[in-house]
């Protein structure tokens, strides 16, 4: 199973959110990793299904 994993500018442009949405999907528990002094890095299906389950849904933009 491949996973792709994105940076959050990255996870942005994918997920077709805004820096202000990410935020806010992050303070609500979005699912990230990160290794000692390095950036934050997200598993794209892992954040995905994390959406499904925190019961947001996209029609043109991830809303709840």
């Amino acid at each position: 199973m491949k996973q792709t994993i994105l940076n959050a500018k990255q996870l942005c442009q994918t997920l077709g959110i805004s820096t202000t949405t990410f935020y806010k999907f992050k303070k609500s528990g979005m699912p990230y990793h990160q290794l000692p002094n390095s950036r934050a890095y997200f598993i794209l299906n892992e954040v995905e299904d994390w959406l499904s389950k925190a019961s947001y849904h996209q029609a043109t933009t991830w809303t709840k």
